[in-house]
């Protein structure tokens, strides 16, 4: 049973992918494995993945960041909207605002020990407002024809923001794979103590890992607002609960400590081919959102059971251990 659990544990993600991809296929093999199809789904993916590497960084951390779709939000908002003043400074200040909240989380979390999830949740609420009163609630398009073909442009086969997206995956998985940051965020996330022990200052890394996320949110809304040229007040609004959903598929924990890049990006992939799929079908959108929360519950019931099962194993291999060491020496 335990070898069992162990098995789908580590293995989630791989055999949800391969079965929707077979169910897809069979169901719709002229949509589904189109050229067009394909390149549209990696399009799409591209500005999600983006936040949900962001996303993984915080979970390793220990914590969680609700804010990541409204920053995207304004972001989109400030980057057309600031277009008379030039694109490039409208992107940098939607940028540097990304960071800005990013640094707000951050120092409620770690300053003000705050819960991340209710110190994400307040700055949620606030950049969606602040979203609302700029736009007034309207639509608003972009003026600058060369912005507006940044994420519909492809280099070869590959859409742009595609390209965009694998670079900037890489260079995160070598943050965290291979260097002290990463090392020192992996332990802030798993073990608090040991890191008082060590002298390590995990408040720093959980700091910058909630600007980072804020920064990706951010640089993933400017990049939608290419791809739309314009920003709408609907942008944003379902992100929170997709990404959350993909990286703890991707095998993040909520507990913190754990977490990697190639499993973040197959869990976004995942959820991107199911939403794809759907659509194909003809399933409605409510009804997309039910299914994306119910993959997310049973993902984290499983890790959660086979969390505490490995606990139970390893408790009990230490009293045997103990017991062993505590029996009597045979009589000679």
């Amino acid at each position: 049973m335990f070898g069992l659990l162990r098995f789908l544990s580590r293995n989630t993600i791989l055999i949800i992918l391969i079965g929707l991809l077979l169910i897809f296929s069979i169901a719709r093999p002229e949509t589904f494995l189109s050229g067009l199809n394909i390149t549209n789904v990696a399009r799409q993916v591209s500005f999600d993945s983006l936040i949900v590497l962001g996303q993984t960084m915080v979970l390793i951390g220990g914590g969680i960041d609700l804010s990541v779709g409204s920053v995207m939000a304004m972001a989109s908002a400030l980057s057309i909207g600031l277009q008379p003043l030039g694109v490039i400074p409208a992107c940098l200040i939607a940028l540097g605002f990304g960071g800005l909240v990013g640094a707000a989380n951050g120092f409620m979390v770690t300053r003000l020990r705050i819960v991340p999830f209710i110190a994400t949740l307040g700055t949620m609420i606030v950049v969606r407002g602040l979203m609302l009163t700029y736009t007034r609630q309207e639509p608003i398009s972009g003026t600058v024809e060369w912005f507006s073909q940044i994420s519909n442009e492809n280099i070869g086969p590959i859409p742009l923001p595609t390209l965009i997206l694998i670079v900037i995956a890489l260079l995160i998985h070598m943050l965290l794979t291979r260097t002290r940051f990463g090392r020192n965020l992996y332990a802030a996330g798993g073990n608090i103590e040991a890191c008082r022990l060590a002298g390590i200052n995990a408040d720093r890394y959980k700091f910058r890992a909630f600007v980072i996320c804020g920064a990706l949110s951010a640089l993933a809304g400017i990049l939608l607002a290419s791809r739309l040229n314009s920003a709408t007040i609907h942008i944003g609004q379902d992100t929170p609960l997709l990404v959350l959903t993909a990286a703890i598929l991707g095998g993040a924990s909520l507990r913190g400590g754990r977490g990697w890049v190639p499993g973040a990006m197959m869990g976004i992939i995942t959820l991107a081919i199911l939403s794809n799929g759907m659509n194909l079908l003809g399933i409605v959108n409510f009804y997309q959102l039910a299914i994306r929360a119910i993959l997310l519950l049973v993902v984290v019931v499983l890790d959660a059971f086979y969390t505490a099962q490995l606990r139970v194993r390893m408790t009990q291999s230490a009293v045997g251990k103990g017991g062993a060491a505590m029996s009597p020496a045979p009589q000679t």
